[in-house]
Order: structure tokens, then sequence, then C-alpha cells
């Protein structure tokens, strides 16, 4: 005979069972309803920017709190390299998926790829996702275009960034008015720099702060369908218009050079030998990429402390965009890629600027973070831009265009660790870098070369392809990598 006492306990016990079985099966389905939808994606795509971030630990006056956050959040990858050493190369690669050799952008004297026989009508990343149900936001910098399209395509009437549904592109600001008024002129607004002598000019020094507002605008808004924005700062690219605030964030009198010995051109082939500026003529001739100019009237320092208040800059902008993200209804289910289309040297081979192959002008900022990315995760392996591309694509579940000739980055978003076979290769005009895990090597379209043992040559002061190119070691070093380079260039050369 059952108890009533009993009764109550195998009712009870049946009654929550009764419950978590309700429980589980609907938490089960939200969590595959939250599974199943698409994600979004916010590409923040910054300038000019080399290895000047906290997290990377590039320079020791740098700060960008709001990118190192980023990176407690996701993967940081510190061996990223771009794709090209100069904009509308990498911006190409980048977006269509293809390297330089192969579209044949190799350089930003060559125009828009749409243009290129064969490539008419390939499909960028935006329009990839777009084919998908997916609503595409570019804003400010992101892809190099044609500004005014072929009449009668989908791109007629275009000024600039087509690829995208949504878009606003702009200049580098109204930089003649504003450099009127510096205290410091040259002769090309280009290579400028200098504090605002208004905070109002702030939102004109680059247009990062209303490409941020733009950005933030979208995050903020309600969306029927998933979505990609593209948020493309122009900083730190030059002129190197900062706030006040932001050049006192680095005093002059703190700033570290980069160790530049003065013979380390010595061993230097080919690029290194061609196009410096060495003549009295020359040297007297302003230009913030004139080594002899700059080190003559002493304004090394000037363009360090521009470069990172223009940098602290845009990583202000770049926080706002991620607290917009982090205070909407998306920040669950968006995946976020932060990176920059190549490096810059301050200095260092006595070489300012970009369109060199050496470590400081192609390794980049690239970090991932985003629903089951593992976070405040490093990986030292080599990887490119060219994966952003396929990357978004895996991330997104849908299936690619055409050939992509990068490599999804899944397998190390799952973990950073794992066997990674692959070098990156950067590209400029008929000129190749392929970088290892170790290595560099640079082979010119002449054939001459350059290697930088990395584990014992971090600054790459010794190229051993003329140092020690007699070494056993060395000549088979140089052997696998040149037979590497071929295979990945394949019949593009």
């Amino acid at each position: 005979m059952i108890t009533e006492k009993v009764k109550r306990q195998i009712f009870g016990n049946r009654y929550m069972t009764l419950l978590l079985c309700v429980f589980t099966a609907v938490h089960s389905v939200s969590v595959f309803a939250q599974e199943s939808d698409p994600p979004n994606f916010l590409l923040i795509l910054i300038d000019d920017l080399n290895d000047y971030v906290g997290a990377l630990g590039g320079h020791p006056n740098a700060s960008t709190p709001h990118i190192d956050r980023l990176a407690t959040q996701g993967v940081l990858f510190t061996n990223a390299h771009c794709n090209s050493p100069v904009c509308n190369p990498s911006r190409t690669s980048l977006f269509t998926g293809l390297r330089p050799a192969t579209t044949g952008i190799t350089s930003n004297r060559f125009g828009w790829f749409r243009e290129v026989a064969g490539f008419e009508t390939v499909t960028t990343l935006p329009l990839a996702m777009e084919k998908q149900g997916y609503a595409t936001f570019g804003f400010g910098k992101t892809i190099h275009a044609k500004k005014t399209a072929q009449p009668g395509s989908r791109w007629t009437n275009s000024l600039e960034y087509p690829e995208f549904q949504h878009w606003n592109s702009y200049n580098y600001g109204p930089i003649l008015k504003i450099r009127d008024h510096l205290n410091f002129k040259m002769g090309d607004h280009l290579t400028d720099w200098g504090v605002l002598p208004k905070s109002e000019h702030y939102p004109l020094a680059s247009h990062d702060f209303t490409i941020a507002d733009r950005t933030i605008n979208v995050l903020q808004d309600q969306h029927d369908s998933p979505f990609l924005v593209a948020c493309g700062f122009y900083r730190p690219h030059t002129p190197l218009y900062a706030q006040k605030k932001w050049f006192d964030l680095h005093p002059r009198a703190d700033i570290t050079l980069p160790d530049a010995p003065a013979n380390d051109r010595d061993d230097l082939v080919y690029f290194g030998k061609r196009g410096h500026r060495r003549t009295e003529a020359e040297i007297e001739a302003p230009g913030l990429w004139n080594h002899g100019w700059i080190t003559k009237h002493g304004k090394a320092k000037d363009i360090q402390q521009a470069y990172l208040a223009s940098t602290s800059s845009m990583d202000a902008e770049a926080g706002r965009v991620l607290d917009a993200l982090g205070k909407s209804a998306f920040h669950h289910n968006t995946y976020i890629i932060l990176c920059s289309d190549h490096g810059w040297n301050l200095g260092e081979k006595e070489h300012w600027g970009k369109a060199a192959l050496w470590e400081q002008t192609t390794r980049v900022p690239f970090i991932v973070a985003g629903p089951g990315i593992p976070k405040g995760k490093i990986c030292n392996h080599p990887v490119e831009l060219l994966s952003v591309y396929p990357t978004v694509a895996d991330l997104a579940g849908i299936p690619a265009p055409h050939h992509l000739e990068g490599h999804s980055l899944r397998p190390l978003l799952n973990n950073p660790t794992a066997p990674w076979p692959h070098a990156a290769l950067t590209t400029f005009c008929d000129h190749h870098a392929l970088r290892t895990e170790r290595h560099r090597y640079i082979r010119y379209s002449d054939g001459s070369e350059e290697l930088y043992d990395h584990h014992t040559d971090p600054d790459e002061f010794e190229n051993l392809a003329v140092s020690r190119a007699n070494e056993d070691e060395v000549k088979e070093t140089l052997s696998g990598l040149r037979s590497q380079l071929e295979q990945i260039l394949g019949g593009n050369r």
C-alpha cells in the first residue's frame, strides 16, 4: 500500500522531472536558435598601423588601451603580415581573397581591380555576403575603388566603394585649410604633421570621428537580416594630425627612437640601395619620408610623437565602436576582426613610410574575437590578411564564390597552437617576402635576396644571404625558402 507521503514524493519527483524536461527542451531550442542565427561581422580596418600597439609591444610609448582590450577578448595574432605593403593592393587582396600576384594589382600605381582583364566580375567579400542575405555597410577607407564606375554596371554613378550596399567614403580631411594653421608647414601636405589648432577641427583631421559615428549607428539600429559592417579608419596614415591631448599623451622628451645602427644598410641589396636620398640637394628637400632631412633637422622624435598621437586618436574611435557593440543587441552574435592594411617604418634601415618588405613594414595588428572564440589567447604562427575573406566565409557558413588563395583561420581560432604549415607572403611590384615561424626571406625582381633569422635577430640587422652566404646551413635554408616561395606563387610570378 502506498502512503500519502510516498505519493507526494513520487508525484513531486515526477513533477520536478517534468519541469526539468521542459526546461531542458526550451534551453536546447534557444541554444539551437542562437547557434542557427547567422552571425554578424564587424571589420575594423586601420590604415598604415605597424606594431605600435600595446598588446604587441612594438613601441614602449604606444598607448592603445581599446585595441589591447579587444586582444583580451579574442585571439591576437602576433606574427600577422599584409599581402602588400601599400594600400591599394593590400585592400584589393583582402577583399577579393586573391594575391596581388594573381590580380596584377601589386602597387598603388595600378588602378581598380575591376578594370583588370579577367577580374571584372570577381565577387568581393561584401558581395558574397550580400548574396547570402547579409546587409553590407562600408564606412571610411575600406577597399580602393574607381571614382566613377563603368556606365551600365551595378556601379553606375558610384563615387567610391560600390562593393557595399550602404557606404560613405571620405577624403583625408580639408588638409590645406588645417595645414595653413600649423606652425610647421611642408610643401607636400601628406608629409605634414602637427597638433590641430582648434578642437573643432578634430572631426576634420581624418573623418575617423564621423566614420565611428556611422558605424555606431549601424550597431544601434534594428536589422531584419544579418550584417557585415566595415569600419575603415584613416589614421595613422599621414598627414599625422591629432588633438593636443594625444600629443600630450606622448611627450616628446619621453619618446624612444627605434634601434637603427649606422651600418644597418651595408648588407642590403636592390631595394635597400635604391631611391634613398643622400645628396645635399635631396637632403635639403623637406619630407616626412626623407631620412637625410629628418636626421639633419632633428625631426625623428617629432614624427614618432605624431605617429603615436595619431594612433592613440584612432584607438579612441575604435574604442567608441567597440563600446557601442558591447551595449548593442548584437554583441553575443558578432565576430570582430581588427587589422591594419600594412605596417610602417619610422627610421629602421633609414626608411620612413611603407612600400618595403622588412618586418616593420609588413607586420600588422590582427585580432579576431566573437562567439565561441577563446579569450585572451595568443597565436604566434605566421598568418596573412589574405585569410580574412575565407575566415569570414567559414564563420558565416557560406560557400566561397571562387577559389580563395588564403586559408581560413578557424583551426587557429579553435586552438591557437594547432599545427599551421603555411607561411605569410607579401608582394610589392615584382618583389616578394616570405615570413615563416623563424625566417624572413626576401627575393627582389633582380634575383637578389635577403634572409633574416628572427630567433637570433628579431630586428633584422644581419642579412644572412650576404654575410653568411657560403655557410651550409644558410644555403640549405635559402634553398628551402626559395622552393616554398615558388610553390605559393605558382604561375603568377
